[in-house]
């Protein structure tokens, strides 16, 4: 039996961790992987909703990084209805529920938020202030950020009200702060914590 046929027959299979250990690196997909999209398309529409959240999150990244997104379109599009799927049903906890919006944002080729959403969980945003180009540690816990909050991107107000929708009261406290605007502990500019992360 190979290894993939390891991981598909068992969603807690070890033969999982070596599959993401030999897909990816720091959250970027090695080249080659994107052969991996219609494998996982098919396991994942096998496994039930709690097995395939693991398996879904590595979709995403690896989507993300197709070099040919076009020639996966179908797997690509199924493991999106399949990720929609579990996010509405529920996922295990808050930080996979994060784990689930970043991996459909990877599937929908978003190159910022499929790769840094899991902030949200992390609690913290290491940023460059535009200004003055110095480095900061910003919090994104709602107890003790720096941050002015605020919605309005269309995609920070989708994922606030979905988090709510979701009983992920935390994650949704989080996400203003993600797309709010802080006062750069160095120069004193205010300047807004997303579009530091997309510069």
């Amino acid at each position: 039996m190979t290894l993939l046929d390891e991981a598909a027959a068992d969603p807690r299979s070890p033969a999982w961790d070596v599959v993401w250990n030999d897909t990816c690196d720091q959250g970027y997909a090695n080249a080659g992987s994107e052969r991996l999209l219609p494998w996982l398309a098919r396991v994942c529409a096998g496994f039930t909703p709690a097995d395939r959240e693991r398996p879904l999150v590595l979709a995403g990244f690896v989507a993300l990084d197709a070099p040919d997104r076009p020639g996966f379109a179908d797997e690509i599009t199924a493991l999106r209805l399949l990720t929609r799927e579990n996010l509405e049903a529920g996922a295990s906890d808050a930080r996979m529920y994060v784990y689930l919006q970043q991996a459909l944002l990877g599937l929908d080729g978003d190159e910022t938020w499929g790769r840094s959403l899991d902030l949200l969980s992390d609690g913290e945003a290491d940023v460059a202030c535009p200004h003055c180009d110095g480095e900061h540690l910003i919090s994104l816990d709602p107890a003790d950020s720096p941050v002015v909050p605020a919605l309005t991107v269309p995609l920070a107000a989708r994922l606030h009200r979905e988090a709510l929708a979701a009983g992920f009261s935390e994650v949704a406290a989080s996400v203003p702060l993600l797309f709010g605007r802080v006062d750069c502990p160095s120069c004193g500019a205010v300047f807004d914590v997303a579009g530091a992360l997309t510069r």
